[in-house]
């Protein structure tokens, strides 16, 4: 696979006229959607494994920051490493009763499966037997072949869903209302069978067979990257601000079905382009360096922020404070900050600023969560904070649905303003 600073030319016509357009104020929204609206685009195929589409957004973002004059570390803004992944490459079709299913509308197909192809009965277990005692199922199969047998659950059932023993085929799971979201959830360590999530609309109490064929592919040293630059301070250019937000999405489900990510996480890594934009114009050259980082593999487990702190390309004692960008197309009611009370003098600040301004309806402190870029920071003693917007105007997660174009980015520029003002304090 080409080093993503190859893509560069070929995106570089749509980049010069993002920039053409949108170059009047750091913080406008028509720039941020621009930037979500290319982010979450068909050719960047949902940002991870499958045609490219990590190294394709890792390239788009080194254009933008190469458009703004930024600073690189060593040769260039990227950071190099490798991943083990498994990937759904295909998707031929899924039928069951004769009624062909549409993938990632009616069906997802787990990125810890392997591939499978052929017919195969349906054996719809008993959840309540299973739930009450997880050992039973295994005792009851123990000795049955179930190679050419997928089994149901009508229930979810993480037990049987990455840690199944017996032989199987295949293991299915019906959902009432709609798909849980898809994941990354062992896709580095792959089953030895199939796991489906089908809606219940699809499937009958009595149904019998299934006939289906998908590809999955394997990946052992799977290239990517961080994508890093900075902004030299004018005061202390050794004392460090952190902005991350991670660009990396779901991808794709077979060669039809993609994953734009507009909110998750579109909107947080082009808010940090804004922010670079914003602090990369000499009016505006903050007093301590700021270093901007677009982190891949965070959906597959923080993997690009672990690999930057286990090899970061400046002492992490000289960082005053990391801002982790994840999910901040809504904000009705405000944001949350992670960690928030565990730095309480930072985030009173924060707090204090947007009292002031009124830039936000709520500032929320939260305690501690390993749950986005800002943990390995956090672990390795690194005064971290994670935001997200919060309200209920938008709730698609981890679906084809989350689109760069229906995210409302509620309280986008409100946010902006809000960290702009914490950082320049």
């Amino acid at each position: 696979m080409q080093h993503p600073i190859n893509f560069v030319k070929t995106i570089f016509t749509l980049t010069l006229f993002l920039f053409l357009t949108s170059t009047s104020i750091a913080q406008d929204t028509t720039y941020a959607r621009s930037l979500m609206m290319q982010l979450g685009s068909p050719e960047f195929a949902g940002r991870a494994y499958v045609d490219d589409g990590n190294a394709i957004a890792a390239a788009f973002i080194a254009q933008e920051f190469e458009t703004d004059s930024l600073a690189f570390f060593g040769k260039d803004y990227f950071q190099d490493f490798k991943i083990k992944i498994n990937t759904i490459q295909d998707i031929d079709y899924l039928v069951i009763d004769g009624d062909t299913l549409i993938a990632g509308e009616d069906y997802y197909i787990s990125n810890a499966s392997k591939s499978l192809k052929g017919n195969y009965d349906l054996i719809h277990i008993d959840d309540s037997l299973f739930i009450h005692n997880k050992d039973y199922l295994e005792a009851l199969l123990v000795h049955s072949d179930l190679s050419k047998s997928i089994l149901v659950f009508h229930k979810p059932n993480n037990d049987a869903r990455f840690q199944f023993k017996t032989k199987v085929a295949g293991v299915m799971f019906v959902s009432d209302n709609k798909l849980p979201p898809w994941s990354f959830s062992h896709a580095q360590t792959p089953v030895d069978y199939a796991i489906i999530d089908v809606l219940a609309n699809k499937i009958k109490d009595n149904s019998k067979g299934i006939s289906l064929r998908f590809k999955t592919k394997f990946y052992s040293s799977y290239p990517t990257q961080n994508v890093i630059a900075y902004v030299e301070g004018k005061l202390q250019p050794d004392s460090f601000i952190v902005l991350g937000a991670h660009y990396d999405h779901m991808g794709k489900m077979g060669e039809d079905v993609y994953f734009p990510g507009g909110n998750d996480n579109a909107s947080g890594t082009a808010m940090l382009l804004n922010f670079a934009r914003y602090f990369s114009d000499t009016a505006n050259q903050p007093d301590y360096s700021i270093v901007f980082i677009a982190f891949t593999g965070e959906e597959v487990g923080l993997l690009g922020s672990l690999y930057f702190v286990q090899n970061p390309l400046f002492n992490l004692k000289k960082i005053k404070i990391m801002i982790n960008l994840d999910m901040v197309g809504t904000g009705s009611k405000g944001i949350v900050v992670v960690n928030g009370s565990k730095f309480e003098k930072q985030f009173n600040k924060m707090q204090t600023i947007n009292k002031k301004h009124n830039y936000l309806p709520r500032v929320k402190k939260r305690g501690e969560a390993c749950n986005s870029d800002h943990c390995p920071f956090y672990m390795r003693g690194v005064p971290a904070f994670f935001i997200y917007t919060a309200g209920d105007e938008y709730s698609e997660y981890h679906s084809p649905a989350d689109r760069p174009q229906d995210v409302p980015l509620t309280n986008y520029n409100g946010l902006f303003k809000l960290i702009r003002d914490f950082i320049e304090d």
